[in-house]
């Protein structure tokens, strides 16, 4: 319907895939309100050159206009803090993983006290998100842990056979395997969704490993969100990072994914 229509719309998006053979990406989008429901359509690049700025996870605005993305604005979150009246950039950790680069090996412990080495998992799609039981902030680690328990039961038929769901925490301190299996509880974690816990630098060195950022802070622990989708291969699929997207997209990426044999 919009082929034809000289209209242009301002769209939020997830980007699945990109294809720079074709100038095309896969986009996940939220609703135009009054003209098209939220869907996943593959859209051509009117720009080429803004191919180069985006993977799989990148959370877009752009503009729709005869089918085509045009003026494509990255939605990065500001991981800045402020310090002595200043604004200072937070750089993301060294190990931080490039898409496509292969998740190194580690291990952690989950909420029902067994290892689980994230190397176990390869022929699974892995969705990999970073929260803790105490975070006060109902916008962040609660909307974090409601959104997997949605791709839960999307992903019912596929959960611990073909996807595995992993929450791990950025409190190890306090929140053991008891704690966080009285929080999976809390969730209705099933099968295939681990609450994963480590020491301190374990789970320093794994956060880091997919650009997470933290610190303890008035009794709370600051830090950036990204949630990471390891592919069958064991290798980084796509990093989302921020909070602008909604369950939905994350399932159409994870889909995605899941399709890719």
């Amino acid at each position: 319907m919009l082929a034809g229509c000289a209209k242009r719309y301002t769209v939020e998006g997830l980007v699945l895939s990109v294809n720079p053979s074709s100038q095309t990406i896969l986009v996940s989008h939220k609703a135009i309100e009054g003209v098209m429901p939220a869907m996943t359509m593959p859209l051509r690049v009117h720009e080429k050159q803004q191919l180069k700025l985006l993977a799989p996870g990148s959370l877009i605005e752009f503009e729709l206009a005869k089918m085509q993305a045009r003026r494509i604005r990255l939605r990065l979150p500001a991981n800045e803090i402020e310090q002595d009246g200043r604004r200072l950039v937070l750089e993301p950790p060294p190990q931080k993983l490039q898409i496509g680069a292969p998740v190194p090996p580690w291990k952690l412990v989950d909420h029902h006290q067994n290892t689980l080495a994230i190397g176990e998992l390869q022929g699974k799609v892995v969705a990999i998100q970073f929260l803790y039981t105490r975070c006060p902030v109902a916008e962040i680690c609660p909307r974090l842990a409601a959104t997997f328990a949605r791709l839960q039961r999307r992903f019912a038929p596929f959960m611990d056979r073909d996807l595995v769901l992993l929450s791990v925490t950025l409190d190890p301190r306090h929140d053991t395997p008891a704690v966080l299996a009285r929080y999976a509880q809390l969730w209705g974690a099933k099968s295939g969704w681990r609450f994963l816990t480590g020491t301190e630098a374990e789970i320093r060195e794994v956060a880091g490993q997919f650009g997470i950022l933290y610190w303890p802070e008035e009794g709370v622990i600051t830090h950036n969100s990204t949630i990471g989708i390891v592919n069958r291969q064991g290798r980084l699929a796509a990093l989302i990072e921020g909070l602008s997207f909604n369950a939905q997209q994350l399932g159409d990426l994870i889909a995605w994914e899941l399709g890719r044999d």
